[in-house]
């Protein structure tokens, strides 16, 4: 089965299939390599966010990529750049001043993707309801600036199934109270106009093989919402045969113990990518060969069974995100109202 590069979201607009992540990169030299190197390598999509404290360092090297002349022919058209809400700017206000701060620091006129990182509020508890007033809140301006072209694409991110559904089923005409920046708002100073409904265009969630959410992608699909998965390769931990101690983790992530690889994949790294890891000498990998080669392959099954879902040969993937064996590596949001 074919895998597309571009995906056309609803609105139209067209979202490279694999990005690259800056989570936890920060240094300029460090990102003025890798962004060079991966732009040379193809890339064309970069996920930004602003609590990875990353954006004026990418703005940077984007900028010294473009005035350089150093990828011959690249321009800020060819380059779909992705960043999101941090969890403390939830609520109308601040929201469009953190995305107007993301467009200073990424030097840009207009970003590719804009998604609300988080359903919660910062310093607020997971159970308090104004949780979802001020995720809703974030929307609307998210949508009044999709509207004046800041932003060519909206979406939300680490969102259960309930948070996008009260997100997608409210009213689809209600009237907005009136703010500064709102677009919606007649010259004259008159009452808001009636919105009109702007469905996310992208739900990036965790989705790997230990956490399948069906159901959420389902969901999504019926919606016209493009799936993102982000930790692809579980934090590096599916793709390693000695899988190193998981990273400092943030007050947001999970703190359950992690499983290490999953014990399916060498045999079918070697049943479905056999023709590629047979040398020329060889029809078979040596013990060294394999434990070398393992975790490029590991990360090209799943990588593909994220691009590639619903085809016969990643059923045996699926099983592994039973509910009573699910692992996040990440955010867990299903406690935020």
């Amino acid at each position: 089965m074919s895998v597309p590069k571009i995906y056309t979201l609803s609105n139209g607009v067209q979202m490279p299939s694999v990005g690259l992540g800056t989570y936890r990169v920060r240094d300029q030299a460090t990102l003025d390599t890798c962004i060079l190197e991966a732009l040379r390598s193809g890339y064309r999509l970069i996920d930004t966010a602003t609590v990875y404290k990353n954006e004026a360092a990418i703005g940077n090297s984007l900028k010294r990529i473009f005035e350089q002349n150093l990828i011959p022919g690249l321009t800020r058209q060819d380059i779909f750049l992705t960043s999101k809400l941090a969890p403390k700017d939830q609520g109308y206000d601040a929201c469009y001043q953190a995305v107007t701060d993301s467009l200073r620091n990424l030097q840009v006129d207009y970003i590719d993707l804009y998604l609300i990182h988080w359903p919660g509020t910062a310093k607020l508890k997971l159970p308090d309801p104004q949780n979802a007033i001020n995720r809703m809140e974030s929307w609307r301006a998210l949508e009044d600036l999709y509207h004046v072209k800041k932003l060519r694409a909206i979406g939300v991110s680490n969102y259960t199934l309930t948070h996008l559904a009260q997100l997608i089923e409210r009213p689809h005409n209600s009237h907005a109270p009136h703010h500064p920046h709102d677009s919606t708002t007649t010259a004259t100073g008159a009452a808001p106009l009636a919105r009109t409904m702007v469905i996310p265009h992208v739900h990036q969630f965790e989705m790997h093989p230990r956490l399948f959410q069906k159901p959420l992608v389902d969901y999504c699909q019926h919606h016209r919402i493009q799936v993102q998965a982000y930790s692809s390769l579980g934090e590096s931990r599916l793709v390693s045969l000695t899988p190193p101690l998981p990273p400092a983790m943030d007050s947001n992530y999970n703190t359950a113990p992690l499983p290490g690889a999953l014990d399916i994949m060498p045999g079918l790294i070697r049943k479905y990518f056999a023709h590629v890891m047979r040398t020329s000498t060889t029809a078979q990998l040596s013990p060294e060969e394999e434990t070398e080669e393992y975790p490029k392959r590991a990360a090209q099954i799943l990588l593909r069974w994220g691009l590639q879902h619903g085809a016969v040969d990643m059923a045996a993937l699926d099983a592994y995100s039973v509910d009573s064996e699910r692992t996040r590596y990440c955010w867990d949001s299903t406690e935020v109202c």
